[in-house]
């Protein structure tokens, strides 16, 4: 299995720099991919002793890890734990990815720093995270934390740069394993979370508002904001890039014509289902299935 190796550096859509030369320790590597055109996703490697913290800021990718693809959306964490083959399915035109590397504690050095006992337990919670988790409406706090860290690094080494960086990475690392262990609304978030299960379950359905917000039990309002928090999107477009996930499944398990998989997952027509694909995932179905 490919091991990636650390590099830094910019490129003209992506960016990767040495957190640890300013005082970040445990900390191996931050980066930041926007890219302007669909990329040639990287084959399945590992980081061995490191775990991987992303997050999806805009457009979608799907992460293949364990042998499974899963969708991660907008707004929303994925973990990639350490000396597990993974890889990113799609780098469509649009994404927008921050993410770093955490080095494993070691006995003579811990987590950025932390006392022993601190470090040890934050290690233990992030080993336990799954592989996705939405920041929803702390997508902008969790933006301005990353935005933060490569400010510090591009600043001259200093105790205090490092005291900083120090403090937004713990921020960061608290508000994610918060986001993992919240439980918000119990109930109300059980009745949404079967609703996400119908639409993403059934894609090709004709759904509105009104009914899956009566579903739920909620109002219009409250069930749009409910269904965001839980996955980035609205209701409405979460079903289109349902729609989109199905029509790549069916694209590379069937020899199903294109304009068949548009009237399966309900498109009104194959142009429009070709557009949809082309916007969301940087290609057309036809083009996207030859490269599959």
């Amino acid at each position: 299995m490919k091991e990636i190796q650390l590099e830094y550096g910019r490129l003209k859509d992506s960016r990767t720099v040495d957190p640890e030369a300013s005082g970040l320790h445990g900390i191996a590597q931050l980066g930041v991919s926007r890219f302007l055109r669909t990329r040639v996703p990287i084959a399945e490697h590992i980081h061995r002793g490191m775990l991987e913290i992303g997050f999806c800021l805009r457009s979608s990718l799907a992460l293949k890890a364990h042998g499974c693809e899963l969708p991660v959306m907008p707004s929303s964490f994925f973990v990639n734990q350490p000396n597990v083959p993974h890889c990113l399915t799609s780098r469509p035109n649009g994404l927008y990815v921050y993410y770093f590397l955490i080095r494993k504690p070691v006995a003579d050095r811990t987590l950025i720093d932390l006392p022993r006992g601190e470090s040890s337990a934050i290690w233990k919670r992030l080993r336990c995270l799954p592989s996705t988790i939405p920041a929803g409406i702390r997508a902008g706090q969790v933006r301005t934390l990353f935005t933060r860290l490569f400010q510090l690094c591009d600043q001259p080494v200093s105790p205090w740069t490092s005291v900083q960086m120090r403090q937004i990475m713990l921020s960061l690392l608290v508000l994610l394993l918060e986001l993992a262990e919240k439980p918000a609304d119990i109930e109300c978030s059980a009745r949404v979370t079967k609703v996400i299960e119908q639409v993403r379950e059934h894609p090709e359905r004709q759904f509105t508002i009104d009914a899956l917000a009566r579903e739920a039990a909620l109002s219009p309002t409250h069930f749009i904001n409910q269904f965001r928090k839980a996955t980035g999107f609205p209701p409405i477009r979460y079903q289109i890039e349902c729609r989109i996930w199905r029509a790549k499944e069916l694209l590379r398990e069937s020899n199903s014509k294109v304009s068949d998989v548009a009237l399966q997952l309900g498109f009104n027509s194959p142009q429009h289902f070709s557009d949809t694909f082309s916007r969301i995932v940087g290609t057309t179905p036809i083009h996207w299935r030859t490269k599959t």
